[in-house]
């Protein structure tokens, strides 16, 4: 008896399933991208028990014939493509004629539909891959597919599901992608019975407002090139998120996955993020379908570029434009609100799709006037700068009020002085009245030893004096003096801190030094010292941003301060 066998059609619809139906969330993303194919302007997603019980999508889309019906449900049977010339520029979201046939292979599958030219429509019902019934019903314009008892004659599939949580959180996942991608639609989801959300069809923007929040506190950018069309927004350096669950990427209106593009982003940020973070972006790329291959995988989720040097390096050039321009600072915003997507949802077993983040209005209490204010009779003086509170200074602008933090704006020109003794001439340096000796721990002189040659070319004269001992002769021009110890002890730590996170040499001791020797909050700024730190502040290659992320500017506008006194 021969030992190699064809296998059953079921058996091979089953298999192919496992290549297309991963979990809940695929029939989902499958029957969504059928809706959007058809041309609908109306969207329903039901859920029932995180898709498991039920998953069902109604379109008012074109809708089929009773011939068309029972063809869609046979493998590669599809009305995308025809010949070979189709698949080298591929429009649609689908195109393999696999998916409904994968899907019925492991579910009861019902369709109903009815074409806009016909009086009367066909349902047809499906499991374990055959056709059941077929059925006339009353005409309704569109289709809708029933998908119900996932998994249930393939055990071995179900038992590998997640949790019910988890397998909800995928499902919103992706419906929250198909809302993003397609803003001209209306869309409603239905979970366990509940109308969870109903979003009007809408402008780009306002569609990111629904699912993210307020897009405001994102950077727009917007650009053709290349025969690209490219529109996307990003969050501001200092506003990055602990997962990557707000990163989107949608080319010709499909949501996709390249790490190329994804590694583009993230290098355009560079040392902008604090450590563990990740920049949210919604990229959206128009471009010739034939330029780009969507038939990497089942899923149609990877693609490849014709060019991927050139959309590496030009969706990295727009985003580190975008980073250094003014767009990045953030507005200080009186009048809070809560900031967070609206979509929300009910029941003990359905999460949040976001976390809420509640900025309470704190109280305000009025301060005296400084001192060289001064208020006559048909006269107004003010200063150019403030400094408040030792800590931030303060400036009248067209749009309203900035502030800009002294410590963090210290540490970016620190910063990039440091970088700049490293490729041209050495820091200067201010020899000390008296020499101070420094007793060092095994783990700071070792520290030392490692950086020592990078210390005397930004302006330390570091000389030994004994085992483990130093002498310390001059320091940067840039250091106050009085605590000259201290600050190298500092730098020492926080470098060992930095180089820990595997973060390039240079700029670990940059970083380091910058931070521990900028300005400190609480210290006492003469207006002369104030206009010096503000114009080498925007001197520096990114005036807008420390080196660790954290914004340095805050612009405050005039309109919320006239709501805030009610004008």
């Amino acid at each position: 008896m021969a030992s190699i066998h064809l296998l059953s059609d079921l058996m091979m619809k089953r298999i192919a399933a496992g290549e297309v139906v991963e979990r809940p969330a695929s029939v989902a993303k499958e029957l969504i991208e059928n809706a959007l194919d058809a041309g609908s302007s109306r969207i329903l997603l039901r859920i029932e028990e995180s898709g498991v019980s039920l998953i069902e999508v109604t379109d008012d889309g074109n809708g089929m014939t009773e011939e068309d019906v029972l063809l869609c449900c046979r493998r590669h049977a599809t009305s995308k493509i025809r010949d070979e010339e189709d698949l080298e520029a591929i429009t649609t979201l689908g195109f393999r004629g696999e998916a409904l046939a994968s899907i019925s292979a492991v579910s009861r599958m019902v369709i109903t539909t009815c074409h806009q030219s016909e009086n009367e429509g066909t349902q047809v019902l499906l499991e374990s891959g055959e056709i059941r019934e077929v059925l006339k019903v009353a005409p309704r314009k569109g289709t809708t597919v029933s998908v119900r008892d996932l998994f249930a004659a393939v055990p071995a599939r179900r038992k590998f599901l997640k949790t019910p949580v988890t397998e909800l959180r995928h499902l919103i996942r992706v419906f929250r992608t198909m809302v993003l991608s397609h803003p001209k639609i209306d869309w409603t989801l239905q979970v366990n019975g509940d109308k969870t959300m109903h979003l009007l069809r809408n402008t780009l923007e306002e569609r990111l407002n629904d699912v993210l929040g307020d897009s405001r506190e994102l950077i727009h950018i917007h650009r053709s090139v290349s025969g690209l069309n490219i529109e996307a927004w990003i969050s501001r350096p200092g506003d990055g998120r602990k997962s990557r669950e707000n990163q989107f990427v949608f080319i010709n209106g499909r949501a996709v996955q390249n790490r190329s593009l994804s590694h583009a982003v993230l290098s355009a940020y560079g040392n902008r993020l604090g450590r563990g973070e990740y920049p949210v972006y919604i990229l959206y790329i128009e471009m010739d379908p034939r330029l780009v291959d969507v038939n990497v995988h089942p899923m149609k989720s990877e693609v490849r570029f014709q060019d991927e040097h050139l959309i590496y390096n030009l969706i990295r050039k727009i985003t580190e434009d975008a980073l250094r321009g003014p767009a990045v600072i953030p507005d200080l915003h009186l009048i809070t609100k809560k900031r967070g997507s609206n979509l929300r949802f009910r029941g003990n077993e359905t999460p949040r799709l976001s976390s809420q983040l509640s900025l309470e209005a704190q109280s305000t209490e009025t301060a005296p006037l400084p001192a060289s204010v001064s208020f006559r009779e048909g006269e107004k003086r003010f200063p150019e700068l403030w400094q408040i509170h030792n800590r931030y200074i303060l400036s009248q602008i067209k749009s309203g009020i900035t502030i800009i933090d002294q410590h963090v704006a210290h540490e970016r020109i620190l910063y990039e002085k440091v970088l700049a003794c490293k490729k041209s001439a050495p820091g200067g340096s201010q020899q000390l009245l008296f020499p101070q000796t420094l007793q060092l721990s095994i783990d700071d002189y070792s520290t030392l030893t490692e950086i020592n040659t990078a210390l005397e070319r930004i302006g330390f004269g570091l000389k030994e004096f004994g085992k483990q001992t130093v002498v310390i002769e001059s320091v940067p021009l840039d250091i106050r003096k009085g605590n000259e110890k201290d600050i190298l002890l500092d730098i020492l730590d926080d470098y060992r801190e930095n180089r820990g996170t595997g973060e390039d040499f240079w700029d670990a001791v940059a970083k380091s030094y910058a931070c521990k020797s900028a300005v400190k909050s609480g210290d006492s700024l003469t207006l002369p010292e104030m206009t010096s730190l503000i114009d080498q502040l925007f001197a520096t290659s990114e005036p807008y941003f420390c080196p660790h992320g954290r914004p340095i500017i805050v612009n405050l506008s005039l309109e919320e301060i006239d709501r805030r006194f009610g004008r």
